[in-house]
């Protein structure tokens, strides 16, 4: 969803978001009767349904070949701690830490999306997060099987706006958390930037998007269904086609059409294709074209990028080991897609001997006089008097 879009939900959502931080438990327990049609048992679910929770063992063998690939691209994403010496007896260390806690949204939709707590809980585990919180309104059996295979335990019956409100603020039975992090629709999407100044977020990640740039000498038929997959993901979802051959288009419209969220661009160059998939700046790019690598060259934003016939979007939602809680609605020529450094916060740590607040002291008292704060002077000044320790 583009900003237009989101504006006008913002208030609708900003009210439950306030109802939330209001009434608590009973709001959620209202809201959830009133959006989803029942009011539940619960609201976190009990520990002995989680380990109840039984799935085809075909299922479970793909969830763990999905967390292991995820596990292992996320770990090596670690930044390295550095110290660093500015000036003799000066020294600066930059040092990571994880997060103390996170809330993971997995949307509930009209199928369970395992896949979406995968990508949030792991990278999360990975960084040493030492509390997360798993907030969805349709805690199925997938859901919860995929829980405990992560071995987590503190899974909230919520959904919407109403839930991430209350990760967000806390109520009666959701302790709240230091971060929120997972994909969503309108509604999550808005209700994550309206409690941004109060607790973290890792992007609006709204209804998916797909861009397929392609050439005269793309397959139609693979053209048309990854258009189909991102455009199934339901309301808001874009699938753009922006193509150099009338052919093409002409081919991929015969296998899509009625559908209209799948759009269908011609352009006169490659460099005109590349071009407007800057500008539109997609969650998903697909690069379906006779020299993927090079035109790879010129693409600046974009949240992933699949190179070539045999690499479809729909490969990084599950399998590849990227994230696909991936930025929407032109973020992405700001920002990236969630990985481990989201749930690591950096420490700057100082250190300074006495050669260094003599050299320092200086500097540091002419700039801060110049800027009019001279209890800022004084207090550098005030150690070059004490004696030398």
């Amino acid at each position: 969803m583009r900003a237009e879009g989101l504006a006008e939900i913002l208030p609708r959502a900003l009210a439950i978001v306030e109802e939330v931080r209001q009434r608590g438990d009973a709001a959620l327990l209202d809201l959830a009767e009133h959006f989803d049609g029942a009011r539940p048992a619960y609201l976190r679910v009990p520990q002995d349904e989680i380990e109840r929770a039984q799935i085809e063992e075909r299922t479970l063998e793909a969830l763990r070949e999905s967390i292991r690939a995820v596990r292992a691209f996320h770990e090596r994403q670690r930044p390295e701690d550095f110290r660093y010496s500015t000036y003799p007896g000066v020294e600066a260390e930059r040092r990571y830490v994880p997060l103390d806690s996170v809330g993971v949204y997995v949307p509930g939709g009209l199928a369970p999306l395992p896949s979406s707590l995968v990508m949030g809980a792991v990278p999360a585990q990975a960084a040493g997060v030492g509390r997360i919180a798993v907030a969805t309104p349709k805690p199925d059996p997938t859901i919860l099987a995929t829980a405990r295979e992560l071995g987590l335990t503190e899974i909230y019956c919520m959904g919407g706006a109403q839930a991430i409100a209350a990760l967000a603020y806390g109520t009666e039975t959701v302790k709240r958390v230091d971060k929120i992090v997972g994909p969503g629709q309108s509604w999550t999407t808005a209700a994550k930037l309206l409690v941004s100044s109060v607790v973290g977020i890792d992007l609006p990640a709204g209804p998916s998007e797909v861009l397929i740039v392609a050439d005269e000498g793309a397959d139609p038929a693979l053209c048309a269904a990854d258009l189909k997959a991102q455009a199934e993901h339901g309301p808001g979802s874009e699938s753009l086609l922006v193509t150099t051959s009338a052919e093409l288009a002409a081919a991929v419209r015969d296998l899509v059409e009625p559908d209209e969220k799948i759009q269908i661009e011609l352009v006169e160059s490659l460099e005109q294709a590349i071009e407007r998939s800057n500008d539109y700046a997609p969650e998903h790019l697909e690069l379906m074209v006779a020299d993927p690598e090079t035109a790879l060259e010129g693409i600046r934003h974009a949240g992933a990028i699949f190179l070539g016939p045999d690499a479809p979007a729909v490969a990084g939602d599950y399998a590849v080991g990227t994230n696909h809680v991936l930025p929407t609605g032109g973020l992405a020529k700001s920002c990236g897609g969630l990985g481990l450094e989201a749930f690591l916060k950096p420490l700057e740590i100082v250190r300074i001997d006495r050669q260094g607040i003599e050299r320092l002291a200086p500097i540091v008292a002419t700039l801060a006089k110049v800027e009019g704060l001279t209890a800022h002077a004084a207090a550098v000044e005030a150690r070059l008097r004490v004696p030398e320790r």
